[in-house]
């Protein structure tokens, strides 16, 4: 059985009995995202009820929802990738409305030198 991983950058086929080489930034943050998850998981089946954890994550899984673009139709898994690329989404609007001003700031200076 292969898995396809596909990234940002790429798209990687898996068998179950190869190890990957090439990690990406978001592997690390997949790692870190699986150990939490089973970690919630073990400490709720051990319990046996609802952890105040456990509501407050599902409270801002929701939250997320709400505020990603179709947020509301994706699996956790999905949301966050989707909410990793929405952040860079933004922070490229940010630098361009940067770069704008600058150059309507510049434009501006130079039609005053020019009696403009």
């Amino acid at each position: 059985m292969e898995k396809t991983l596909a990234t940002p950058d790429t798209t990687r086929s898996l068998s179950q009995s190869c190890s990957v080489s090439v990690e990406s930034p978001a592997a690390g943050f997949e790692r870190r995202t699986k150990r939490r998850l089973s970690q919630t998981k073990a400490s709720v089946c051990v319990s046996g009820e609802v952890d105040e954890d456990e509501e407050e994550v599902k409270e801002k899984i929701e939250a997320l929802q709400r505020i990603i673009p179709g947020g509301t139709t994706l699996g956790v898994d999905a949301l966050f990738e989707e909410t990793a690329c929405y952040i860079m989404s933004l922070q490229c609007k940010i630098k361009t409305i940067k770069v704008l001003t600058s150059f309507l700031q510049r434009l501006d200076k130079q039609d005053m030198k020019f009696g403009g």
